[in-house]
């Protein structure tokens, strides 16, 4: 099992697109795909709760009602967290649907496994290299941004069957930015409070 992830992830690193398609040729259920899906979330929960511990408590603004409740409950984080990349999960699915994508519910729910296991690995790399190179703390902030939306895109193209890389990541931004908004509505509507912004009055 252990090499076969192995394998996985020097896949993912050097061809991304037939990592996606090996994962596809799985065909797992749903059943199974949500079990990793939550098994993968718990381990980046854990990871995130060792680098909390390693780098210390971070000072919290008291002007943000949100802010001091996340750092004070990994639970909470992690329960927002979940929610969020569900939502990717099926923003996936359905916008590619939308654009006549193929691929399945499971496989888009596999996907979001394999990009954030990927993550927590390369995330594991960076704090080595943070530690030992303190200066490259900025210059790796930026190739893990780069490292995400190229998986992602990588991996979108694979899933849906598309040919256009570009269009795809276009896509993604747009479905992105369009999410944001949508989400920041919603937040609005029901009163929770985004840090660094003043109260309604």
């Amino acid at each position: 099992m252990s090499s076969n992830l192995l394998t996985l992830m020097q896949l993912t690193a050097r061809r991304p697109r037939e990592a996606m398609a090996h994962v596809q040729s799985l065909q797992l259920t749903s059943a199974v795909a949500w079990q990793v899906f939550a098994l993968v979330l718990v381990i980046e929960l854990i990871f995130a709760h060792l680098l909390g511990l390693m780098l210390g408590p971070v000072d919290v603004p008291a002007d943000g009602a949100l802010a001091p409740a996340l750092a004070l409950s990994p639970m909470l984080l992690g329960a927002i967290q979940g929610c969020l990349l569900v939502l990717m999960v099926f923003g996936l699915h359905w916008v590619g649907r939308v654009f006549g994508g193929t691929g399945r519910l499971e496989d888009a729910i596999l996907l979001m496994a394999l990009l954030q296991f990927a993550l927590i690995v390369l995330q594991a790399v960076e704090i080595l290299l943070i530690l030992i190179f303190p200066g490259l703390a900025a210059g790796v902030m930026l190739f893990n941004v780069f490292v995400f939306f190229y998986l992602l895109t990588s991996f979108t193209t694979q899933l849906h069957g598309f040919t256009k890389p570009p269009l795809v990541f276009l896509g993604i931004i747009l479905t992105m930015i369009g999410g944001i908004i949508g989400l920041s509505i919603i937040l609005t509507i029901i009163g929770v409070t985004i840090p660094g912004t003043p109260p309604n009055v």
